[in-house]
């Protein structure tokens, strides 16, 4: 099912979703775009707790996607990422369940980096 998703967005979700939460809240907030976000604006409108919320926000303003402004944050991606954003946002909605098992499908770096520790190496 991940064929169904363009090798461009693949490399873009991969880059930078590691949870269908996360793509929600970018969702959010490039519908309002004009608005500064705090944590505890995003935490009542997701029903999600504080301090959840602003580990997501902080994920997309590592990512460049939003920018830090003042206690908030604003989406604010450089153009080529609101293009990728946008076709994942169509896409989402189009074929929901398909963007949401490729997400999920892909290992958590952690997890990867902790595995990558137990392999043997060939000196």
């Amino acid at each position: 099912m991940s064929n169904d998703i363009p090798e461009r967005l693949r490399v873009y979700l991969r880059k930078n979703f590691n949870s269908v939460s996360l793509l929600d809240v970018l969702f959010l907030l490039k519908r309002e775009s004009q608005k500064t976000w705090t944590a505890e604006q995003v935490s009542v409108e997701m029903r999600t707790n504080r301090s959840y919320a602003f580990a997501q926000l902080t994920e997309l303003a590592n990512a460049n996607i939003l920018k830090k402004s003042g206690d908030g944050f604003v989406f604010d991606p450089v153009p080529e990422d609101l293009e990728m954003i946008q076709e994942i946002e169509g896409l989402y909605h189009a074929r929901r369940s398909t963007v949401i098992n490729f997400i999920y499908s892909q290992p958590i770096d952690s997890i990867r980096d902790f595995a990558d520790a137990f392999k043997i190496k060939k000196d």
